[in-house]
């Protein structure tokens, strides 16, 4: 963390102790969003994006199996697109139309593709900063966006060629929106709203969950307000009722597109939101209480491997004496409004895997991260009287972060890691005129097009098709090999191979790569 960004924490942290905690009577948005700015918060924040920026473009990752459906859907003609993602995917058609006309732009290198997301990424930093301020106070505000910076998570899905940094990016705006709509009512505020709600459908689905969760918020708010007789209500129905029918003209031109997408959904048998193979499912109709826990770790410190979520998730018991600590301080309707988007979401995305296991997966209801970060943001700057006490438990929270976002990148374990950049690097350099590829599992297919090696290469299915009077030598690629088919698959490949007298004369083990070489 820089000096300039830790002298700023802590002034900041330095405020009047009249402004440290909320009082439960105070409305949703009545922070200090009008607070005067000053020279030392502007460079904090600059230096606050700036490391956040940096983050998310080292290192840069090899284009994995989803980015890679997504790149070939947007080669093709833009209303052709449109046609294979409504019959053959189940995301609307956003993203696809960034990307579509990004790589009309910039070509489809892997930065190319990823600049809509490292976009979304970075501006979702000082967005962070303006909700924070608008629910509470700079101070909050400044810890939020440093979190965002620096969150694994975020920086993960920043730094990839799909939806998710928007999805990300929508949900915040829409949290901004209803804040400001609650404080202000001013047409432009639920103008914002509107439009935030109508981006986040657009960009997946699964942000109903957090569209649902905001109204029922509003609903509240407005029969709390008719009860008490308070001041606004009418005003607050009417705002509400007018951006609702404005998010759903907005929406219209989408409902053709997702009724074919849900006809051809339930047609295909598919099982799961987002390219079957891709999710890395396993389809069982059970979520167990480690995988909730696993997501909830993945959301605050990103992913990693195996050995380390099982230590992390064993740490439930102290996470849930800490919750229930900081519930007991502070409580405001900012608050409850922040909860109820973590733990709404979280368990309606959990009784949707109960169904389908599939369904739960944190990039699905990603929307939970900001609120997760603010109050984390808020516990960190309210909760504790002494100053340099508070500036403390901010680095130290941020320091964390940091530590779980080095994992992440950097220790070939993550199991989310896949080096297919590598894997096709080897193989044309390793490659002569004669060499074949064979690769596993088929729709691994996607990948081979995307990187093009400088030999054929074939997928293996249902034996392994080698031409006749094939001398040269056979590279065997497999990934996604935690599934049971796809080792099987590889598995009887090696040994009709070895049946036809081929031996394995190297071994090589990238992150979720293998190749073997056979002569």
């Amino acid at each position: 963390m820089s000096n300039a960004t830790t002298r700023e924490l802590t002034a900041i942290a330095h405020e009047s102790s009249a402004q440290r905690l909320e009082q439960a009577a105070e409305p949703v948005g009545a922070g200090r969003a009008d607070e005067p700015r000053s020279p030392r918060l502007a460079v904090a924040l600059a230096v606050i994006v700036a490391v956040g920026a940096l983050l998310r473009l080292v290192p840069l990752r090899s284009v994995w199996l989803d980015e890679a459906i997504s790149i070939q859907q947007a080669r093709l003609p833009y209303l052709a697109m449109l046609h294979d993602l409504s019959s053959t995917d189940v995301h609307p058609p956003l993203w696809g139309s960034v990307l579509w006309l990004d790589m009309r732009l910039l070509g489809d290198g892997p930065l190319a593709v990823r600049v809509p997301s490292l976009i979304a990424g970075i501006l979702t930093i000082p967005l962070m900063y303006l909700v924070a301020r608008e629910l509470y106070d700079r101070r909050a505000g400044v810890a939020a966006a440093l979190f965002a910076a620096v969150s694994p998570i975020a920086v993960w899905y920043s730094a990839e060629a799909r939806m998710y940094a928007f999805y990300i990016f929508w949900s915040l705006l829409a949290v901004l929106g209803q804040a400001r709509a609650i404080r202000r009512g001013g047409w432009l505020d639920w103008g914002l709203f509107a439009v935030a709600s109508a981006g986040l459908v657009y960009t997946h689905y699964f942000s109903l969950l957090q569209l649902c969760t905001q109204h029922a918020a509003f609903a509240a708010i407005v029969i709390h307000r008719r009860l008490k007789r308070e001041p606004g209500g009418r005003r607050l129905l009417v705002g509400w009722l007018s951006a609702t029918v404005v998010t759903l003209a907005l929406l219209l031109p989408l409902v053709p597109y997702a009724a074919e997408q849900v006809g051809a959904f339930v047609n295909s048998g598919s099982t799961g939101p987002a390219g079957g193979a891709a999710s890395g499912g396993d389809g069982h109709r059970f979520v167990s209480f480690y995988v909730a826990l696993a997501n909830l770790v993945w959301a605050t410190w990103g992913y990693h491997s195996d050995a380390a979520m099982e230590q992390l998730v064993a740490l439930w018991p102290i996470g849930l004496l800490v919750v229930l600590l900081l519930l007991g301080r502070g409580r405001s309707r900012s608050t409850a409004l922040l909860v109820s988007l973590v733990v709404v979401p979280f368990a309606l995305a959990y009784l949707l895997g109960s169904k389908q296991r599939t369904f739960f997966e944190i990039r699905y209801f990603i929307s939970v991260l900001p609120p997760l970060l603010i109050l984390t943001a808020r516990a960190a700057t309210g909760w504790l009287r002494n100053a340099t006490a508070r500036a403390t438990v901010v680095a130290a929270v941020a320091l964390s972060m940091v530590a779980g976002l080095g994992d992440q990148q950097l220790n070939p374990s993550n199991p989310r890691l896949y080096d297919y950049n590598g894997a096709f690097r080897l193989v044309n350099q390793e490659a002569r005129t004669g060499d074949l590829i064979l690769f596993a599992p088929a729709y691994l297919e996607v990948l081979v097009r995307y990187y093009h090696p400088a030999v054929t290469a074939v997928p293996v299915s249902g034996g392994v098709p080698l031409p006749e009077q094939h001398g040269g030598r056979t590279f065997l690629m497999a990934s996604y090999l935690d599934n049971p088919d796809n080792a099987s698959l590889v598995g009887q490949a090696l040994a009709q191979l070895a049946a036809e007298g081929r031996t394995v004369q190297r071994l090589e083990h990238l992150e979720n790569v293998t190749i073997w070489i056979l002569r």
